[in-house]
């Protein structure tokens, strides 16, 4: 990854946000992730299969486990809830880093957090200003100050520990990863999803944020675009069979970028990967008492499954692939960067 596409340097994001993570530093057993997870797994008891905890041993940096959760839940939550708040989150922008635009809109999440605190918004704003005046990817195919997938940008939001304890539901800091194009649209090229790209961004954003200390993180399933109907669909299974593609591709593609990260990791502990669970009672919900429960609860085992073994599977350094899967899923999967 080029130097240009890290707008804040590791040393500044360190100087900033040491006191900040430093709240709390006596380090509890269940951090906010596991406790965010552990809160969610007793919810909504239908989707507990989407649930589940992989521990990556210590090694020569850290001699402690990193624990990755992948759960069903809500980003808000992680948010906005004092003992699920990370030190950090991962969030979607948009090529151009238009933090008002629609797309995608993950990102209002965040960003109408941060509207809430001037001071900090003005700051971020700042920050985001001095990297949109360097130099874009310069590729035609691809316009914008980001590439989508590939390209990051981490912002400080807190700064000498006038941290969210006090002011509001804000993490330290955030790691943006281009998603989408400013007004939309970028469900319709494949090839921008494709798994090696998307792990070059969640691997880039793990090791800046693990530089600048952070301990805790979250990230919501990225780049599914799967709440809107793809326009250009040569290969139309039905809306619901499209969406698991898209999101079994984005939890792979997290997935190996996390693996990528985790031999050089030195302060981060646990890493929580949300599943929005509303879209997925969208996608397999239906009346308990309906004739389509049983159907419907065998299609979600079949999905959460898949999920599984490519979260798994891309914690081992595996690419996912159409074959690996029931359906077709290959030109999603399988798409070239």
């Amino acid at each position: 990854m080029s130097p240009e596409a890290r707008a804040v340097p590791i040393a500044a994001l360190v100087a900033g946000l040491a006191l900040a993570f430093s709240v709390g530093v006596v380090v509890a057993q269940e951090g906010p992730v596991a406790a965010m997870f552990s809160a969610d797994q007793q919810r909504d008891a239908s989707l507990s299969q989407s649930f589940s905890l992989t521990d990556l041993p210590a090694t020569q940096s850290a001699n402690f486990p990193l624990h990755v959760h992948l759960s069903a839940g809500d980003l808000e939550r992680a948010l906005d809830t004092t003992e699920f708040r990370p030190d950090a989150v991962v969030v979607p922008t948009n090529t151009d880093l238009q933090i008002a635009a629609a797309a995608p809109a993950t990102q209002q999440l965040l960003i109408e957090r941060i509207r809430k605190q001037p001071a900090v918004l003005r700051d971020l704003e700042s920050q985001i200003a001095k990297r949109q005046q360097q130099a874009p990817a310069a590729n035609a195919r691809e316009p914008g100050v980001m590439r989508i997938g590939i390209d990051t940008f981490v912002a400080q939001l807190a700064k000498g520990g006038d941290t969210a304890d006090k002011q509001g539901a804000l993490p330290g800091a955030v790691c943006f990863i281009a998603t989408d194009f400013a007004n939309g649209g970028a469900v319709d090229r494949r090839e921008l999803f494709a798994q090696d790209r998307v792990r070059q961004g969640v691997a880039a954003c793990l090791e800046a944020l693990d530089a600048a200390g952070a301990r805790s993180l979250a990230l919501p399933l990225m780049g599914a675009a799967s709440s809107t109907l793809q326009r250009n669909d040569a290969q139309f299974e039905g809306q619901r069979a499209l969406r698991e593609c898209r999101l079994i591709n984005s939890t792979a593609g997290i997935a190996l970028g996390i693996h990528d990260f985790a031999a050089r990791r030195r302060t981060l502990r646990e890493i929580g990967v949300i599943q929005w669970d509303r879209e997925l009672t969208g996608m397999f919900g239906v009346d308990p008492g309906s004739r389509q429960a049983g159907m419907a609860q065998l299609a979600y085992r079949t999905y959460a499954d898949q999920v599984s073994e490519a979260f798994r599977k891309g914690l081992a350094g595996q690419k996912t692939t159409a074959a690996d899967l029931h359906g077709n899923c290959g030109a999603i999967l399988d798409a070239k960067p």
